[in-house]
């Protein structure tokens, strides 16, 4: 019988950081720092609040790749320790989100709006997916969504069929087989709307 073979490797904290710490003289060197990704970072909020906090002691940068569902208690738990997020938002509309990802995006939002109100840098990262969220309108409804939570920098990600293949390698139905992929100058009138409304939009 096949089967999957399992990989990856036990990390301690201790570890991580010493890890992320062999490569200071780049982060010096470039501005950069380290960010934490996944799946989602806030699904292992003990092992991110202690690396983001010790990686702040050693003075090097953070950002995090969230799509923001977490606590409100997890969420501010770990922003002290944050620079940068870089924060999904999938859906404006709370019914539509909840037909997408399973989940509605109220809690979503509101985390969103904490960390802008808190001074944060963020950068709001929308997967453009044809048919979900594509439309002329739909860039006018993320607009209306995001200007007062304070949201200023939007980063337009043009959807893309790179994942076809691991969810085949997964053996799970993809459901978004299909799709043409979007490429940055079918996105222009889509951006343009973010423009006139005062973001600073870009792929």
């Amino acid at each position: 019988q096949e089967a999957l073979t399992l990989e990856g490797e036990w990390k301690s904290v201790d570890e991580v950081t010493r890890i992320c710490l062999q490569d200071r003289v780049f982060y010096e060197g470039s501005g950069g720092g380290v960010t934490l990704s996944g799946g989602e970072p806030m699904m292992q909020a003990d092992f991110a609040a202690e690396l983001l906090h010790r990686l702040k002691q050693e003075g090097i940068s953070t950002a995090i790749e969230t799509t923001g569902f977490a606590p409100a208690s997890v969420f501010h738990r770990l922003m002290p320790d944050i620079d940068l997020y870089l924060f999904d938002c999938k859906q404006y509309d709370c019914q539509k989100h909840l037909a997408a990802t399973g989940v509605p995006n109220d809690q979503i939002l509101q985390n969103l709006k904490t960390a802008l109100q808190a001074g944060k840098d963020v950068i709001v990262r929308i997967p453009v997916i044809p048919g979900v969220n594509s439309s002329l309108e739909d860039a006018e409804g993320f607009c209306a969504v995001l200007r007062p939570l304070g949201a200023k920098r939007i980063n337009l990600l043009p959807f893309h069929q790179f994942g076809e293949r691991k969810y085949d390698f997964l053996n799970r139905n993809y459901q978004l087989r299909g799709i043409s992929a979007l490429h940055e100058s079918d996105l222009t009138a889509f951006r343009d709307i973010f423009v006139k409304n005062g973001f600073d939009c870009y792929f």
